[in-house]
């Protein structure tokens, strides 16, 4: 058994669900067999639309500000702050600020859970 040295900048970027640039970090591409990370943008005024999982989600924002709906609850978002979305729990985030949003994403499953999104632009 080994472990993996994932070079960023050797992975691509990929549209998610919601159409943003992410990219898969930690995934079965990379050897992993029960999580996944990734890393995803957004632009001021980007947002990932409302969907839900059947697996639980952790997000983490590096940078940026905004605000995140979880079920029916609105919350702010900033750099340093994570949010914990149980399965099934109707989540999605936007950038409110004037600067790129990164975050970092994982779930307990070693692809980009399936998503299933509620509502469009």
């Amino acid at each position: 058994m080994h472990g993996t040295r994932i070079v960023h900048s050797e992975r691509p970027i990929v549209p998610s669900p919601s159409g943003l640039p992410t990219q898969h970090l930690v995934c079965r591409e990379t050897g992993s067999s029960t999580i996944f990370v990734g890393q995803q943008w957004l632009e001021p005024g980007d947002r990932v639309f409302r969907h839900d999982h059947p697996v639980e989600e952790s997000v983490t924002f590096l940078s940026g500000t905004g605000e995140a709906t979880m079920g029916d609850e609105t919350v702010p978002i900033e750099a340093g702050v994570s949010l914990f979305f149980p399965a099934g729990l109707l989540h999605g985030f936007t950038n409110t600020g004037a600067e790129t949003m990164h975050v970092i994403v994982v779930f307990p499953v070693p692809e980009f859970a399936r998503t299933d999104i509620v509502e469009k632009a």
